[in-house]
């Protein structure tokens, strides 16, 4: 019988060896994706598919998220295509920043799989957000994108109501009846008809055929009104009240809606 020897030491380093092979890849993949890697994040924004300075309240625009790989490895910046992105809007106020808004890219499907950035290359993601129609002056943006570091930015909101020029001459009240009972209730219409803004206090007021005023709604507000837009009120007309003639007003200029009361 031929005795066959095994050199089972020999084996046993192959096997370590080979394990020893396998494990420098994963780990050697693992330092590649994230240790050496250098990245910078940069944000600006995006109206019409064009970079703007400038954008005005109420616009449709994109916040554009870029990260950028600078180093010579690349760099997983998420698990998961397309890749999570976030900003925080803030506004300049006496006492320092206030947070006025939180808007995010958030994909309701995605695929599970490592995006990396090679070295030199640059991944961009988008945020859609409406400019809010109370802001103006200087907004600050906090913005991000999966694993890569955060970025600031300012962009100025031009105040619209300064850049108008205001016109209340063709601002008309209307009723929606010309005769009224004590208890009735009036309801008031202010339309612009003009071809430009018009701006003035909020609310109404009424007066008799004497020149009386017998109410008056006011509120500190100012309204403006685009052409074509309207505002509308209502009064109650009071039980206790004379018949006669009535006049109602707008804060716009002199226009008047006339009424009896029986």
């Amino acid at each position: 019988m031929q005795i066959i020897e095994v050199n089972t030491m020999k084996w046993g380093i192959i096997g370590i060896l080979t394990i020893g092979i396998i494990l420098m890849g994963v780990y050697g993949a693992m330092f590649v994706h994230g240790g050496e890697a250098q990245v910078s994040t940069s944000a600006y924004i995006l109206k019409n598919n064009t970079k703007v300075d400038e954008i005005t309240p109420g616009d449709a625009v994109r916040i554009a998220i870029a990260v950028k790989n600078t180093g010579d490895v690349p760099f997983a910046l998420s698990g998961h295509s397309p890749v999570y992105a976030y900003a925080n809007i803030y506004k300049e106020t006496s006492s320092g920043l206030e947070k006025i808004q939180s808007v995010s890219f958030e994909p309701k499907y995605v695929m599970w799989h490592v995006v990396n950035i090679q070295p030199g290359k640059t991944y961009t993601a988008y945020i859609d957000w409406n400019v809010p129609e109370n802001v103006s002056g200087i907004l600050h943006i906090e913005a991000w994108a999966g694993s890569a570091p955060k970025t600031n930015f300012t962009i100025k909101v031009a105040n619209t109501q300064a850049n108008n020029v205001y016109d209340n001459s063709d601002v008309y009240v209307y009723t929606d009846a010309l005769v009224y009972y004590p208890g009735n209730v009036v309801h008031i219409k202010i339309v612009n008809y003009g071809d430009s803004p018009a701006m003035f206090g909020s609310g109404f007021f009424v007066e008799n055929d004497y020149g009386d005023k017998v109410t008056e709604k006011a509120w500190k507000n100012m309204i403006v009104l685009q052409p074509g837009e309207s505002v509308e009120y209502t009064w109650t007309v009071p039980d206790n009240i004379d018949s006669g003639w009535y006049y109602v007003f707008s804060f716009a200029n002199s226009d008047y809606e006339t009424i009896y009361i029986y």
